[in-house]
């Protein structure tokens, strides 16, 4: 299974983590969870937005960002945020061609003074729909005080 950041609306009060069911391979089963929406976000694409995903307030311990492990409680303001980079992520990738090839992390095979730097390709549809649904999540969070965006790290 890949490395995957879901992100899931839940009631600010009386959601509890043993209420989530998970499949054979992992994934959260959104109705034996009782969850209406659920974002998988992938794992490079997580690194990749890593810088301007700092500037998200939190609930969580550290107080902004998302953690990397774990989980992160976003409240209303934090989901305000989160909806302007992320819009602003996707306006960019709106414009770029319909096979987007990316530069991920740099990293080393068997030598150590020999790295390359990992190859991300993804189609254009699909990521801007994971955008677009992220931005859905933002959009019932941000107005009502009684949800938060809860996001689980690897």
């Amino acid at each position: 299974m890949p490395l995957i950041h879901e992100f899931l609306i839940a009631p600010k009060i009386g959601f509890e983590l043993n209420q989530i069911v998970r499949n054979n391979n992992g994934r959260i089963n959104k109705s034996k969870s009782g969850i209406d929406y659920l974002v998988e976000l992938d794992d490079e694409f997580f690194q990749y937005f890593s810088d301007t995903l700092k500037w998200i307030p939190n609930e969580t311990g550290n107080r902004f960002g998302l953690n990397y492990y774990g989980l992160t409680d976003i409240y209303p303001n934090g989901a305000s945020v989160l909806k302007k980079i992320i819009t602003g992520w996707y306006e960019i990738f709106e414009n770029a061609p319909n096979e987007i090839k990316l530069t991920g992390n740099y990293f080393w095979r068997d030598q150590i003074d020999k790295g390359e730097y990992e190859k991300i390709e993804v189609r254009k549809a699909n990521l801007l729909k994971i955008l677009s649904e992220l931005i859905t999540l933002c959009n019932l969070v941000e107005d009502n005080d009684d949800l938060i965006i809860l996001h689980l790290g690897i």
